[in-house]
């Protein structure tokens, strides 16, 4: 008597039983393909059952998340994977199921670059029915928190928040060439000065282009504040001498703080097709020279959506970025509520003193 065959899933639940490899359909679609192919790298293949170094197996995994008693959170890392990446190699080569969280990937990247590897090869199909794969590959890249203000980018030169706010108008005609794009909108009062910090953010169904002006001391933004209360005090004085208007001064009282953040988010689908409004977005930031940009997703985002995500805002033929890559189980800062903003409203104040507004 013959016994019955069951299929093998994708991935043994046992830690000492290989589970069978993945199959190259299995893998994540991009519309970067075209990278090196790795050398001298150590071959990191995950399931959502198994992780596997090398062809041999590691750990099991649950629902392709690292079970909290394998796991060092508070350095990033996972200590039997550590005890693997001591033979010597410059890089790791990823193939993982399209559906693995981001917070295992984002604790592999981890544990490798506490051990002095930070390069990576992401084996990515090309998007479509095709079973065709290449190679998508983050150089130099390194590791970042959720309390960074400006990540720890060294392999591009910073941008300044300035620089954004120049191209904010082609940027918003990228997001606009797409169906779903949900676009932040010119606004002629933003702020002045900082750094520009550039996020590929991957959460649910959406996939966001986002800039946000960072890299202020807190007396700069104390010294900002100082010069918004100057600037009202003298629009008061305009209005009183006949200089400006009711319409105008209601216009600056209603104007509100300079933004300092613009978000451009788009449905997942459009990091699927070219050309893509997410590769239009990015674009004018930065395709004509390198960026330094913070790769990030909530803990269970599916690694698809965040390597379509980087292969939509670069696809081949695109100078690759310098990345980082935010740790989603780090916390983010405390928010600090400055002295003045504890304070009544002064454009408030002052619109009811002049009689703009009811008391």
């Amino acid at each position: 008597m013959g016994c019955a065959s069951k299929e093998e899933a994708p991935g043994a639940t046992a830690a000492d039983e290989t589970g069978r490899p993945l199959s190259d359909m299995e893998l994540p679609v991009s519309l970067r393909t075209g990278d090196p192919a790795p050398a001298n790298a150590y071959a990191i293949e995950a399931t959502t059952e198994q992780l596997r170094v090398d062809g041999a197996p590691l750990l099991p995994l649950e629902k392709g998340r690292v079970a909290k008693s394998e796991a060092d959170f508070v350095n990033g890392v996972i200590p039997k994977l550590a005890a693997q990446l001591k033979g010597g190699k410059s890089a790791l080569s990823m193939r993982l199921q399209a559906n693995m969280p981001y917070e295992t990937t984002a604790l592999i990247l981890g544990t490798a670059a506490k051990a002095g590897i930070f390069n990576v090869h992401f084996q990515v199909r090309k998007t479509g029915a095709t079973p065709q794969t290449g190679w998508l590959n983050a150089t130099q890249y390194v590791m970042s928190s959720r309390a960074d203000d400006v990540p720890p980018i060294n392999g591009a030169p910073a941008q300044s928040w300035d620089a954004f706010t120049a191209k904010w108008e082609q940027v918003l005609d990228g997001c606009k060439s797409g169906k779903t794009g949900n676009c932040a909108y010119v606004d002629d009062n933003f702020a002045i000065g900082g750094t520009l910090k550039i996020e590929l953010f991957a959460s649910g169904r959406g996939v966001n282009v986002d800039f946000y002006r960072r890299g202020l001391t807190e007396e700069q933004k104390q010294d900002e504040e100082k010069k918004r209360m100057q600037f009202l005090a003298q629009k008061k004085e305009d209005f009183l001498q006949g200089r400006i208007d009711h319409e105008a001064m209601v216009e600056i009282l209603l104007l509100g703080d300079p933004s300092t953040q613009a978000l451009f988010q788009h449905r997942y689908q459009e990091a699927l097709t070219a050309p893509s409004a997410v590769t239009a977005t990015m674009a004018p930031m930065c395709h004509s020279t390198k960026c330094g940009v913070v790769v990030a997703a909530e803990t269970i985002t599916s690694m698809v959506n965040v390597l379509s995500l980087i292969g939509a805002a670069f696809p081949d033929g695109t100078p690759a970025p310098a990345y980082a890559f935010e740790q989603p189980w780090t916390k983010k800062p405390k928010i600090t509520v400055p002295q003045w903003a504890n304070q009544k409203d002064p454009a408030l104040e002052m619109a009811v003193e002049l009689g703009l507004a009811p008391k």
